[in-house]
């Protein structure tokens, strides 16, 4: 296969930063946009949404993206606080399915927590409903050519027996928003600030107004359905709830005088039995369940005496933690099916299976009188590369085949040994296809129990041949460790999990952290850089030698980059994004963003500045900051052969993103490159010279005699000399162009 441009020097794996960490920014000199034109094949199909970013906790709402009149498919995840978006289209057989198209999640505002959209004024145009703290906000649909939303309630008010307040709903709870009493308008039911019996605010749009298009709550009754529960299936049945809202007694009182503090609740009313009466299930944070309540009473006030609380009858929901629900027809036969997910913010002591997080149950039967037959458990999961949780790609031409194949670390997945993380290998088959081959390089997870696993490929025992690290948490702490490849240059890698180097414990390695080995102050030795889980950008100077480092801590808030929990979670990774010769520190961070700082050699080590690094938002038609997901680590490298490297993202749903360089190419064919590089010095093998100019590079002994020699005939052709037969010693590197000699550097073999 053809040979790929590749900076391997600076192919290291990177980890989310501080977006916008400096008050000053340069001019716009990267920019990037989606890009799908690369092919994932896995279990031998090809994933039809391979570069979505995977899910964790999926939400899952309908709504009408562009003008052809089909509902599309708007998902968010709460782990990310991410929003994706997925159109409905035809196959060549006719046959719909979800593409994902992420330029309408631009036409979304910012969401947290959850969102559930619905069509409240019947205006055939699904609206926002999603959280505000303590409540409910409301984005109405005002679409005409494009999708366009405005904010209409920040929060929703309801009059209860305290006069109008916000529509309480607690941050862990999703709500249901449907027409409860058949009259037309949309309804809330929302557990109160307890969690131990629900609430039901009454909308009068039309009673008062004679249509929907107003959001006029008021709650009725002190409870709805007359039911009690403190957990999940200790209900307390047939309790009187009124018809006009009093303070309630609550039949569990707290043992203590501290406030009882709201558990996490997700509910869902649909007609079970088509009897026209809306029905609940529901779903607890401290269950792996979901409940369902069949309403005897009537559409103005309901009733019910018992519960299923294995739910369905035949493969019941089964999630370790707060399974939520929803009810939309994913599958295109015109009838809503039902989908369950996790609700929870995290993976609940790594007891979720982030790998099949979305259930799918068919409704064979009406949408008010359903009958589900379970299907899968990762519905959209398996169109797109999905490993679980956090990420971690990086390249590297592990065949020897002459093309970038791709490596990815995640968090682990539970198995019959546990909790485990490995690396996942995708063989690079040419033609922009990548295909999964290993799920397990090296046998990782067999034989050791790792988490958060963040590869990097560099040359860690100088001799001049890229190796395979890691970084990694375990039961015993926090550790980087490499595989030294034992090939020759440019042949497969040759590594064995056995040969395992463990580096000397880093002062103050702490989890989350990520690490970047680059030569920082330009002295032939690769230093340590670490994104620290706080937010920090940390530096420790090599002052050792090339084949024995010695990192000391020099500067524990590089460039000025200081801790920010918020957002921390910083992952890191150079690259010369634009042909100059300099390489820039490409950073991610917790909330999504990715930031490149130019030059990174030649900036202020004090205070950073970052450009103002855009992606192509296609839905604006134009250039912006855009959220990729939670947990952003990148890898570097150059697919397409037009000499500025591309991204490739991991995000911390498991998924990756695939980000086409659109920067401005400086280097030209005649220009002199201006970081001229010879590594490493000394060598026990192997001489690289990057960033070359166009001329005559000869190695000379000692005595004056001409060993090797090689002309390349463009700029940045990576040049690589083999010394391994010559004996120790002091070699000289001779630069010449047009016959004139340029450039003398001196050069130490040692085996």
């Amino acid at each position: 296969m053809q040979k790929i441009f590749t900076r391997k020097l600076f192919q290291f794996l990177a980890l989310p930063f501080l977006f916008g960490s400096s008050q000053y920014s340069y001019s716009q000199d990267f920019t990037f946009k989606f890009d799908n034109s690369l092919k994932v094949i896995q279990n031998g199909q090809t994933l039809t949404n391979a570069f979505a970013g995977g899910l964790n906790a999926p939400q899952f709402s309908t709504c009408k993206l562009d003008s052809d009149g089909i509902e599309d498919l708007v998902v968010f995840d709460r782990t990310a606080n991410k929003l994706y978006t997925f159109l409905a289209q035809k196959d060549d057989s006719g046959k719909y399915f979800w593409q994902y198209s992420p330029q309408y999640e631009n036409a979304f505002p910012k969401i947290s927590n959850w969102i559930l959209l619905r069509d409240f004024n019947r205006d055939g145009k699904k609206d926002i409903f999603t959280y505000t703290p303590s409540g409910i906000k409301v984005y109405q649909n005002i679409s005409t050519t494009n999708l366009s939303f405005k904010l209409i309630a920040d929060p929703i008010f309801s009059t209860g027996y305290s006069g109008k307040l916000n529509l309480y709903l607690s941050s862990a709870d999703i709500p249901a928003i449907t027409d409860v009493d058949n009259d037309g308008d949309d309804d809330i039911v929302a557990f109160d600030p307890s969690g131990n019996f629900a609430a039901f605010h009454k909308n009068f749009s039309i009673e008062n107004y004679k249509n929907a298009n107003v959001l006029e709550f008021k709650r009725v009754g002190d409870c709805w359905g007359g039911f009690f529960k403190e957990h999940y299936d200790d209900m307390v049945f047939n309790q009187p709830c009124g018809e006009n809202p009093q303070p309630l007694e609550n039949p569990f009182p707290s043992k203590s005088s501290a406030k009882v503090l709201h558990s996490g609740n997700s509910i869902l009313l649909l007609d079970l039995n088509g009897d026209g009466l809306k029905d609940v299930l529901y779903g607890h944070v401290t269950q792996n369940r979901v409940a369902s309540l069949t309403n005897v009473g009537t559409a103005s006030q309901a009733k019910f005496n018992s519960g299923n609380f294995n739910f369905p009858d035949i493969y019941p929901v089964n999630f370790p933690v707060f399974p939520a629900i929803y009810y939309e027809d994913l599958d295109f036969d015109g009838v809503k099916d039902l989908v369950t997910s996790p609700n929870g913010a995290d993976n609940a002591l790594q007891t979720v299976d982030y790998q099949n997080s979305a259930w799918f149950y068919k409704n064979k039967g009406k949408d008010d009188k359903p009958d589900f037959s379970f299907v899968q458990k990762n519905i959209l999961q398996n169109t797109m590369v999905d490993l679980g949780e956090n990420s971690a790609p990086v390249f590297a031409d592990i065949d020897g085949d002459g093309d970038q194949d791709l490596l990815v670390g995640n968090a682990g997945n539970r198995a019959d040994l546990g909790y485990r993380a490995s690396i996942y290998l995708f063989e690079n088959k040419g033609n922009n296809t990548f295909e999964l081959i290993d799920p397990d390089f090296l046998e990782i997870a067999k034989n050791q129990q790792l988490f958060d696993i963040k590869p990097f490929i560099t040359d860690m025992n100088a001799d001049g041949i890229d190796d395979l690290g890691f970084i990694s948490n375990s039961f015993t702490g926090i550790n980087i460790r490499y595989f030294p490849n034992n090939a020759q240059k440019g042949k497969a890698f040759n590594l064995k999990l056995s040969e395992v180097v463990i580096l000397p414990q880093i002062q103050y390695l702490a989890n989350g952290d990520f690490p970047l080995f680059f030569d920082l102050n330009k002295d032939g030795l690769k230093d340590l850089l670490i994104g620290k889980g706080s937010g920090r950008l940390a530096y420790y100077k090599n002052t050792g030698t090339a084949k024995l480092p010695i990192y000391i801590l020099e500067n524990e808030e590089l460039g000025g980059i200081t801790s920010d929990y918020t957002i921390g979670n910083i992952s890191l990774i150079t690259a010369d994004l634009n042909g100059d010769g300099k390489e820039e520190l490409i950073t991610g961070n917790r909330n999504g963003y990715v930031t490149v700082y130019k030059n990174i050699t030649e900036q202020n080590l004090k205070k950073f500045v970052a450009d103002s690094t855009t992606i192509f938002d296609e839905f604006n038609g134009k250039n912006a900051s855009i959220q990729m997901g939670g947990g952003l680590i990148m890898a570097v490298t150059d697919l397409n052969n037009d000499k500025i490297p591309d991204l490739m993202i991991g995000t911390n749903t498991g998924g990756l993103k695939w980000l086409k360089n659109t920067s401005k190419f400086i280097i030209t064919a005649t220009e002199e490159p201006i970081n001229f590089i010879f590594y490493p010095n000394p060598t026990s093998r192997y001489l690289n010279v990057k960033n070359p100019s166009v001329g005559d590079y000869e190695v000379f002994d000692i005595l004056g005699r001409r060993v090797l020699y090689q002309k390349n005939s463009q700029v940045n052709q990576e040049i690589s000399f083999d010394l391994s037969s010559q004996n120790n010693g002091i070699y000289f590197l001779k630069i010449s162009v047009d016959g004139d000699l340029k450039r003398t550097e001196k050069v130490i073999l040692k085996k």
